[in-house]
């Protein structure tokens, strides 16, 4: 079955229900179980989207419906294989000199690309396997006729370039990745801004005693994350936005600036959580004011119907039904419980290019797809 396309959506196990839960499908979220499936199968195993499932099932290798992409190697080590790279890359150009390397020297390349025009599908995994010009050659896990085989052919909307589909980026192949000759481009390529944002200086901070605080501001929209790297996303921040630094002030700045350190940081709500280092200047800090009175408890207008919650890794939460860049509101995680405010919800749920009307936690109203919830 070496080099042979698989796909999610396929009859034959798309209703299998996927990892460790019992409500979502390998149809619904089988695009990285699927991605790894053709991956072993190129360095010689013989897997199917519902046989990697239940292999890794069987040996801890999922978190509810989300496999844990590291494992897989490690259950055929007969074919000598090995993940030798992971990389973020969403909110910067993706580094597509370290991709280019890769596939040269006989890797395949798991992607996470933006595929927001469809329908409020903001994440999907495909497979790289090689480089045609400026576009790449792709084994894409969801099914749809005459879709084109190559990345940007088929998510590259809007004129947009691979370095910007790619979100995130996974190599798999034997022995170690041989990085390109030139090191200091591949560091500028990972985080560097993106093309149609000039830098703005960063300006000399005034003189604190050793025990003040400072606060940065974000150069880019970035994420506010629960833990370091790879940890929850709490939020986007905008460049607007001042965060106040937790971590002392010493150690704050030593770190400010440095690919790889995280700042410990808190928003404006109060919300408190890490961003990246090099991707935040110094700022003034704000006062501190007293806080207001607290206003009397306002009665939601909205009648809650019921419950739902987030069944995808990351649901558009929009201010309108429709998909534009000036509606979404935030980004939502799996499992992030949502009161149904529509009152024709229930005739809604669960079907395609339908929106629900709903509220968050935090009292905000807006509208999510109908199809990526289930009731709570």
């Amino acid at each position: 079955m070496s080099n042979k396309q698989l796909y999610q959506n396929d009859s034959r196990w798309k209703d299998n229900k996927i990892g460790t839960q019992n409500a979502l499908t390998i149809e619904q979220v089988g695009c990285l179980l699927t991605s790894m499936a053709m991956i072993v199968n190129h360095f010689g195993a013989n897997e199917t989207p519902a046989s990697l499932n239940e292999r890794m099932k069987a040996n801890n290798g999922f978190t509810g419906a989300w496999i844990k992409s590291a494992q897989v190697p490690g259950q055929f080590p007969q074919l000598g294989m090995q993940r030798q790279k992971r990389v973020q890359c969403e909110g910067t150009p993706a580094p597509m000199s370290l991709i280019d390397s890769g596939l040269q020297q006989g890797s395949l390349i798991a992607v996470r690309v933006d595929w927001t025009p469809d329908a409020n599908i903001d994440s999907h995994w495909v497979v790289l396997y090689q480089k045609q010009e400026d576009d790449y050659l792709m084994w894409d896990p969801w099914q749809k006729d005459d879709a084109p085989n190559t990345l940007l052919g088929r998510y590259g909307f809007g004129g947009k370039k691979a370095e910007d589909v790619i979100l995130e980026a996974i190599w798999h192949g034997k022995g170690e990745l041989q990085e390109t000759a030139d090191p200091v481009e591949h560091a500028t390529a990972i985080f560097k801004r993106p093309k149609d944002i000039t830098p703005t200086p960063a300006p000399a901070p005034t003189p604190t005693e050793t025990g003040d605080p400072i606060a940065v501001k974000p150069t880019i929209e970035l994420k506010l994350r629960q833990q370091p790297i790879s940890g929850t996303q709490l939020k986007i921040l905008a460049t607007t936005e001042t965060l106040q630094v937790l971590d002392t002030t010493s150690t704050a700045r030593a770190k400010l600036g440095k690919q790889g350190q995280w700042l410990r940081v808190q928003d404006a709500s109060g919300t408190e959580g890490y961003v990246a280092a090099w991707l935040v200047q110094e700022t003034a800090v704000i006062p501190t004011t007293p806080p207001s009175p607290t206003p009397a408890p306002v009665t939601p207008p909205a009648v809650t119907t019921f419950k739902v919650k987030v069944t995808t890794q990351q649901l558009s939460f929009r201010s309108e039904p429709r998909v534009a860049n000036d509606t979404l509101i935030r980004y939502l995680t799996t499992n992030t419980t949502l009161d149904v405010i529509d009152e024709d919800g229930k005739n809604k749920l669960g079907k395609d290019g339908q929106w629900l009307k709903v509220r968050t936690s935090d009292g905000k109203e807006g509208y999510v797809a109908a199809w990526f919830v289930a009731e709570f």
